[in-house]
């Protein structure tokens, strides 16, 4: 059974549009699949709706999350994985967010700063156009990898981890990835709302790229602090094997690097960067 199609609202059937299983009268959500019955047809407020839901969650999800990740991550990152999954933005969810705020970053920066941010570099006379194009470019090519490199990153950081926590059975590689994909993108969300917010000013968007960095290594103790109740000695211990390994698995990866440059491997990389 359907009932026409009319201006605002779409074909009513009585099967479920994404299982095709049958449908009460009057249902609002699949009783087979949980799939949210959608009668309407596409309008701006309900796709800015479905972004919410999906991403944002502004109606609650989002700044509870956001704030209890400054004040108790463990309540997030230990209750996501001990299986609480309405009270907060899933680790997913919220690492898609943290992209997508980079993505309105790195079009800021390429559309409309790019230019200010670099106009108080000084080099000699000649060289001066040259070197501040080839340093825009790297930039630029940097904040648009951004997302690879964090995508990349999260498994690489949870390794060592693992490695580290070896002796603490709490918690297995997977979930390992889950303390990194909140850590890492709570970071990355708070650095970009606030270089997004200070980007008129090249002193403010130096400060908070600086302090970035270094907040990340400072908020990541914080998190495997609470996470694991490590005192003061045993944190300071932990964190310099975590460094130590590091260091390690990143002069390794140097070392691949010149050798795979060596043999060519990154030519055409190389000549499209000093082309673009």
């Amino acid at each position: 059974m359907s009932i026409e199609k009319t201006e605002n609202t779409l074909v009513i059937v009585d099967y479920c549009r994404n299982c095709a299983k049958h449908l009460i009268p009057h249902a609002k959500f699949c009783d087979s699949c949980g799939a949210k019955i959608i009668k309407n047809r596409i309008t701006a407020r309900n796709l800015l709706e479905d972004f919410n839901d999906r991403f944002l969650s502004i109606d609650g999800a989002f700044p509870k999350t956001f704030i209890a990740l400054f004040k108790k991550p463990e309540d997030v990152i230990g209750g996501y994985i001990n299986g609480v999954r309405k009270k907060y933005i899933s680790a997913f969810g919220y690492f898609a967010l943290s992209l997508s705020i980079a993505g309105i970053y790195v079009f800021i920066i390429r559309e409309y700063f790019m230019d200010s941010l670099f106009e108080n570099i000084a080099f000699p006379e000649k060289q001066n156009k040259v070197k501040l194009d080839f340093i825009k470019k790297i930039t630029l090519n940097i904040n648009e990898y951004q997302a690879l490199f964090s995508i990349i990153s999260i498994p690489f950081l949870a390794l060592i981890s693992r490695i580290v926590f070896w002796n603490y059975k709490q918690f297995n590689y997977l979930e390992h990835m889950v303390i990194y994909l909140y850590a890492f993108s709570h970071i990355n969300l708070t650095f970009y709302i606030l270089v997004i917010l200070t980007i008129w000013s090249t002193s403010l968007y130096t400060f908070f790229s600086f302090v970035g960095m270094i907040g990340y290594m400072f908020y990541l103790c914080y998190v495997l602090k609470r996470l694991y109740r490590l005192s003061f000695y045993n944190l300071i211990l932990k964190t310099s094997l975590f460094a130590l390994i590091g260091i390690l698995l990143i002069l390794l990866l140097f070392i691949a690097v010149i050798v795979m440059t060596k043999i060519g491997m990154f030519d055409e990389l190389l000549k499209s960067i000093k082309t673009a």
